[in-house]
């Protein structure tokens, strides 16, 4: 892509990078925790999010962080491609009930991924991108 890091403020393209992760720790936590419950830890919707979407979003983390990397030296296309697939993880994440672990953890998660989608709209817009 020919965006520059200079188009996208650096707090913008770290904020987004801090979400996902927080979005990503948030998910790993409640897995770890409703792994212990077994109300929880039989049901197919536990299933999905621990044996599909963790480790999906968990490599998706990695390739962000290593694109913030990228974006601090000044090399902004892979953080900008990865916004624009994160501006869809609502989206993606249909099918998978954020209420796996309990409705504390869905409230928390549900606001992540809400906050998720934002910060990469954030780094689209500043890019320039619809």
């Amino acid at each position: 892509m020919a965006e520059t890091q200079s188009s996208i403020p650096q707090p913008v393209g770290e904020r987004f990078a801090k979400t996902f992760d927080a979005f990503v720790a948030a998910v790993r936590a409640a897995v770890k925790e409703a792994a212990q419950k077994p109300e929880f830890a039989g049901a197919a919707a536990f299933c999905a999010w621990r044996d599909r979407a963790l480790p999906l979003l968990e490599q998706e983390n990695a390739s962000i962080q290593s694109a913030l990397a990228q974006f601090l030296v000044g090399q902004s296309g892979p953080i900008i491609r990865l916004a624009r697939d994160a501006g869809g993880l609502a989206k993606n994440l249909d099918g998978f009930p954020l209420d796996f672990a309990g409705a504390d953890h869905a409230d928390i998660l549900d606001q992540l991924e809400t906050a998720v989608v934002v910060t990469a709209y954030q780094v689209c817009a500043a890019a320039g991108l619809p």
